[in-house]
């Protein structure tokens, strides 16, 4: 939601859950006399078995005041995304780990050139019961979203050039990439019409002004989901949703709050981290002479600890990364984790840079021989929410003096969604060296926003031609083993070279009761993606 009077929570991918294993005590038996009894062995410790799946119980869940529409393709709000994925399908899904699943279509076929086949799931019934999705549908909804202004799903058509019926189970998509990448613009929810009949996992039972009710589809082509209702009610906002928590009124919450862990409690409220896709990163102005030279973007990535900004600033709701590919994806190389804090290593790229240390200068800055100092503007950015980023910024400058840059943070003003805001403004004036900057990006893998000149995010003016060849290469891999190779040497040569520095990717929360279980295998952005295995421990719900 973009507006003061709109609820924004996030949703989140919950923490890994750690097995715990118990080694066997094994009971030494003591003999003091033949007839005496053997001492009795310890029992090895077992674990509790977990809590059989059981079906029942209703989500409560916030959602916007004046929830603006029923139409899927025109969602606004993250909240609203939550609903309409229980009540709509997709051609493909993308799973936790962000890869590629069946959902509607059942199966594809690469015919090479852009050119996909799919085949639709047979006997798929729409909740009107009245009929089954066709292939017509899949055309009729990507029709509809050509002709939208503005959606949620937009950008799954800058991939897409038409999408045709072959017959009434199949269609033809024709992509403007080659690539498998090219599947991930197929995620947009199918539909009929603007009214909330889908073919999901739930249906919707009962709507008025403040409260949208669904139940449980039982013909649904999945597995049923062990839930059998899911109340949305409107809420102004997070701290609302929060106090009604805590009421009682709601029993889950998705929050981007740093503070969310204070409402976990033993037994009664479980609080899970879960990735994100919104990365904040450190751009570096190419257009400037002082960062061409890829030794000194390397020199600030040694130099900046990000263990003490992730937990002072960020109360540990963050994950470090050296690339632009969340930690948590099936594509990201662990190997590619190198820029470490090494403020002796961060010196020596300093001075390989060409900068030596003034020994007169009483203010310790490093200049060069043709007398440049290191001096450095660094923008970022606040909103009258909060100051988390010029928090960070300000540590980053810090951290960057003991290795003698003089760091001027410049703060702008920015909310969220405005692209006239005073910081977007200045970021594209381009009267910065370094800018902290905050991206949700898309998981496709398609760096060209970053990466190409006219890029739209490429605010640094990054110009590296062997940068962009492997960026376009991870669009035209065809299988998934060519897919995992390009984007390992992608992430190889990004290290190498640290076009921009991707700092840590953000982790919100969701705050739920104890008795609902599942719900720490989830991710941003679906967090409802594996609802069907959320279930209520009996008796509970």
């Amino acid at each position: 939601m973009r507006s003061a009077n709109k609820i924004r929570l996030r949703a989140l991918a919950a923490l890994l859950c750690l097995a715990l294993s118990f080694a066997a005590l094994s009971g030494c038996a003591r003999r003091h006399k033949q007839e005496e009894p053997a001492e009795t062995p310890v029992p090895s410790p077992t674990a509790a078995p977990s809590p059989e799946p059981s079906s029942g119980g209703t989500l409560r869940i916030a959602m916007p005041v004046n929830a603006p529409c029923s139409d899927p393709l025109e969602v606004t709000t993250e909240e609203m995304l939550y609903l309409f994925s229980l009540v709509y399908d997709s051609l493909l899904t993308v799973d936790s780990a962000g890869q590629i699943q069946p959902c509607l279509c059942e199966s594809w076929t690469n015919e090479g050139n852009g050119r996909w086949v799919l085949q639709l799931r047979q006997g798929v019934k729409w909740h009107d019961g009245r009929s089954e999705l066709s292939a017509q549908d899949v055309v009729s909804t990507y029709q509809a979203l050509l002709k939208m202004e503005d959606s949620y799903y937009k950008p799954c058509l800058e991939h897409i050039n038409v999408i045709y019926a072959i017959d009434t189970r199949s269609v033809c998509v024709v992509m403007d990439v080659p690539g498998l990448a090219g599947l991930y613009s197929l995620t947009f929810p199918i539909r009929r019409s603007a009214a909330l009949i889908g073919t999901g996992a739930y249906k919707l039972e009962h709507m008025d002004d403040d409260t949208v009710v669904l139940t449980v589809n039982e013909e649904w082509w999945d597995k049923r989901p062990y839930i059998d209702r899911v109340i949305f009610t409107e809420r102004d906002s997070n701290l609302t949703a929060l106090a009604s928590y805590e009421a009682g009124q709601l029993n889950i919450v998705p929050t981007d709050i740093l503070t969310a862990g204070k409402y976990r409690e033993e037994g009664a409220t479980n609080v899970f981290d879960v990735m994100t896709q919104d990365m904040e990163a450190l751009l570096f102005n190419s257009r400037r002479p002082l960062f061409k030279n890829s030794s000194l973007r390397l020199a600030v990535a040694h130099g900046i600890n990000r263990s003490p900004i992730i937990t002072n600033v960020y109360s540990n709701k963050a994950r470090a990364s050296d690339v632009p590919i969340a930690p948590d994806n099936w594509l990201y190389d662990s190997r590619s984790a190198v820029l470490n804090y090494d403020p002796d290593a961060a010196l020596e790229l300093v001075e390989a840079a060409g900068f030596t240390v003034v020994s007169e200068r009483e203010d310790g800055l490093r200049y060069s021989r043709g007398g440049a100092s290191l001096a450095i503007k660094l923008l970022t950015s606040a909103t009258t929410e909060n100051t988390v980023r010029s928090d960070a910024a300000n540590m980053i400058a810090s951290q960057l003096k003991a290795l003698g840059f003089r760091v001027e943070v410049v703060t702008k003003e920015h909310t969220l969604g405005n692209s006239e805001s005073e910081f977007i403004t200045a970021l594209k004036e381009g009267d910065w060296d370094m800018a902290l900057v905050g991206f949700n990006l898309s998981r496709d893998l398609d760096f060209s926003s970053f990466t190409n000149p006219d890029g739209s995010n490429n605010f640094g003016g990054v110009s590296d031609e062997t940068l962009s060849a492997l960026a376009g290469e991870l669009m035209l891999a065809q299988t998934e083993e060519e897919l995992r190779e390009k984007a390992y040497d992608f992430q190889s040569y990004f290290v190498e070279n640290a076009p921009f520095l991707p700092l840590y990717f953000r982790l919100n929360s969701v705050i739920c009761s104890a008795e609902i279980t599942g719900i720490e295998g989830a991710r941003e952005p679906l967090l409802f993606a594996d609802e069907k295995n959320w279930y209520f421990m009996k008796n509970a719900g």
